[in-house]
């Protein structure tokens, strides 16, 4: 299950933020994330080793795709197995979602209220979708592993 999603601003800064099991200091922890995931992204580009899409911890699976705007981050617990296609796939479609419903994302971070309801909307939708995605995909696995 996605445990939490990050859309960043190419500067770094935070445009928006969904985790499951929110905490007291999300705001500061958000920061933080983004800012990291921003500079492994411009150091690696700097050094010409390319863009990183896909990072690990002992805990945690980060998953991230940058258009020219924004970019997005998946943060998975390293626990769950389903297939990374499925990872992609979810990113595109939120790309393709923000894309399509947002003209123009804050360089600075900062959503108006209608807008940050509309991103609220758009994220929960998806994270349902995501949820059955997940299941269909692992249960899908268990079959083809009964079968060998």
């Amino acid at each position: 299950m996605i445990q939490a999603v990050y859309i960043i601003s190419r500067a770094g800064v935070p445009i928006y933020f969904k985790e499951r099991t929110p905490e007291e200091d999300d705001v500061t922890k958000v920061t933080l994330f983004s800012g990291v995931i921003s500079a492994i992204r411009t150091v690696l580009q700097e050094i010409d080793a390319g863009e990183a899409n896909y990072l690990t911890t002992q805990t945690h699976e980060v998953y991230v795709e940058a258009t020219n705007e924004f970019a997005v981050a998946l943060v998975k617990d390293i626990k769950d197995k389903f297939e990374r296609e499925v990872i992609n796939d979810m990113i595109a479609e939120l790309i393709t979602q923000i894309t399509f419903n947002f003209t123009e994302l804050p360089e600075v971070g900062i959503l108006n209220a209608e807008e940050e309801e509309k991103m609220a909307k758009l994220i929960d939708e998806q994270m349902t979708i995501w949820d059955e995605l997940v299941k269909d995909s692992q249960a899908l696995k268990k079959i083809k592993d009964s079968f060998w």
